[in-house]
Order: C-alpha cells, then structure tokens, then sequence
C-alpha cells in the first residue's frame, strides 16, 4: 500500500512522530557483532481520551499506522529486510519528548539473505533513503 506523503506529514504533526536508528549487536562466539540497525518510531499517545478502551484503540491505530510506514521502507532498500515486534500497550517515557507519553515501534532492519551477516562498511550510508523517506513523510529525528 502506498502511502500518501502529504496527509502523513499532517498525521506525523498531529501525533508528533519521531524516529531513531541504532546499531544492532548481537553475539557471535562470544564476540560483539553489528548484524543491522534497530528502527524505533515514536508517535504521542493522545491524552485528550481518558484511560481506558478508548486511548487503548487509539494507541493500537498509532502503531498500525507505524508499522504501514515502518514496511514500506523496505522497498527502498535492495535486500533489506525488516522485522517489527509486536505492539505493546506500555507508552514509554522519553527525555528527548519531555517525558510525553509516547507508543513505541520497534524493528530490526538486516541484510535479507541471512539474519547475522555483520554490517559492511557503508551499510550505515545505504540508510540514507530511508531517512529521507522518514523526512519527506514528515516525522521527525529524534523528537519534535
């Protein structure tokens, strides 16, 4: 599915949208090795709703909405992959968001063919389209 860059850059205001990328480690035979990045996007819960179903539901659609933008960036990638983890209902608490409660999407982007190839000199470069694409659909580094 397509996504409509002008009516996310006005979702990604409305729900102040941010993203981070970070190496991802794993061990191999008792050795630190960076296999890919780790892909964290960050929209505000809305706290006009009081607690309960409601703001439940409404945190539920925030995430569906990040993991729509999370997939399509795949494709700007050759043979990236990616893998979300599931929702979780938990807002996290961010300095960088004056500590607003926010839902967090968390995946794992890697090299499609095998999940511990490590990072290649150059891989960190080869994220550059996919953060333009997080710019042009209007979230924002970091935080707002």
């Amino acid at each position: 599915m397509a996504i409509d860059a002008a009516e996310c850059r006005t979702w990604a205001q409305q729900v102040k949208a941010a993203w981070e990328v970070a190496p991802l480690i794993e061990m191999e035979r008792g050795a630190q090795v960076q296999v890919g990045f780790e892909l964290s996007l960050f929209a505000r819960v809305p706290t006009d709703l009081p607690p309960g179903a409601d703001r439940q539901a409404a945190g539920e659609a925030l995430w569906d909405r990040m993991r729509e933008i999370a997939e399509s960036l795949v494709a700007l990638g050759t043979d990236a992959r990616i893998e979300v983890d599931p929702f979780e209902a938990a807002a996290r608490l961010r300095p960088e968001a004056q500590f607003a409660p926010e839902i967090l999407l968390s995946a794992r982007l890697f090299h499609g063919s095998d999940l511990l190839v490590p990072v290649k000199q150059g891989d960190r470069e080869r994220l550059k389209p996919l953060e333009d694409r997080l710019h042009e659909l209007g979230l924002k580094p970091r935080s707002w």
